[in-house]
């Protein structure tokens, strides 16, 4: 059973909540801890709790973390679209910053896997703050593309500390937005999350219909799919890159770039190993089967 700690931007797009779901619903996995992370990480953690109480996980500490940019200006008590005041009616269960909780767990656990599925801010700062020990875990993200033609949200968000995460020698593996886009639920899927009853379900039914008024579209399960692949490698296919992180250009901010000698196709120093194809339709079916 492999240890993961989740890092993520819970309660904006729905696939967060998602991912949490399928990985306590996955006995490959053992979910040691959560922290949160960018905008408004207090009502975050509620959130996190909040559905770790529909899964009967409260055991499971959430360690609330940083949630300004490195750099960029955004507005820390920005309310996410998942939010209701009734989810107020929940304690917190761990005292510790998101930043002291990784580090502290990298420390006690060095086969711990952070699944980064928000922004990279804690994770930068925890490279930053102790490296060294960083050094030991492994980092699977859901960050930018193996392309270059559009920035992804969890690198744009941040891209100094993103910068930061992709320069730091740790072991990297991406999962990028030109593979999870390739993963929709369709509308007979969400109709069939609608109607189970269970609790777990039913809780993440109610954030799924938030999130589908406020956003107007399906589920494009960007974040499950990162968890999947912890526990089914076969899904992907991985290869080695060297990204970097565009952050001056007034179009190109947030890009991740690839970098290779187009002239001599000599061999680069590589730092990620990044995600190109995906099995979509074994990952929906795992997925809707795990959910359940």
């Amino acid at each position: 059973m492999r240890k993961i700690i989740i890092d993520t931007d819970i309660g904006d797009d729905i696939d967060d909540a998602l991912a949490i779901a399928l990985a306590l619903n996955s006995p490959e996995l053992q979910v040691i801890g959560i922290t949160t992370v960018y905008r408004n990480t207090e009502l975050r953690t509620k959130l996190v709790l909040q559905l770790l109480r529909a899964f009967e996980r409260l055991d499971i500490p959430v360690a609330t973390g940083i949630g300004a940019p490195l750099l960029a200006k955004t507005d820390v008590q920005n309310i996410p679209c998942q939010w209701l005041d009734d989810y107020h009616d929940i304690q917190g269960n761990c005292s510790r910053h998101a930043v002291d909780f990784l580090l502290e767990q990298a420390e006690a656990h060095p086969d711990v896997t952070i699944v980064a599925i928000g922004p990279l801010t804690n994770i930068a700062a925890a490279v930053r703050k102790a490296p060294e020990t960083m050094k030991r875990v492994k980092v699977v993200m859901m960050a930018g593309m193996h392309s270059t033609y559009y920035p992804e949200w969890n690198v744009v968000c941040d891209p100094e500390a993103a910068r930061i995460v992709f320069e730091s020698v740790l072991d990297l593996t991406m999962v990028g937005l030109d593979v999870t886009l390739q993963c929709r639920l369709t509308e007979a899927d969400v109709a069939h999350i609608k109607k189970m009853a269970s609790s777990r379900v039913s809780f993440l039914s109610r954030l799924l219909t938030q999130w589908m008024d406020s956003s107007k579209h399906l589920p494009i399960l960007h974040d499950p799919l990162t968890i999947a692949y912890i526990s089914h490698p076969e899904l992907l296919k991985m290869e080695p890159k060297r990204i970097a992180v565009e952050c001056q250009g007034e179009f190109t901010r947030g890009m991740t770039v690839v970098q290779q000698d187009v002239f001599f196709n000599r061999p680069q120093e590589n730092n990620v190993l990044a995600a190109t194809a995906v099995d979509s339709k074994s990952f929906i079916d795992l997925f809707m089967q795990r959910l359940f």
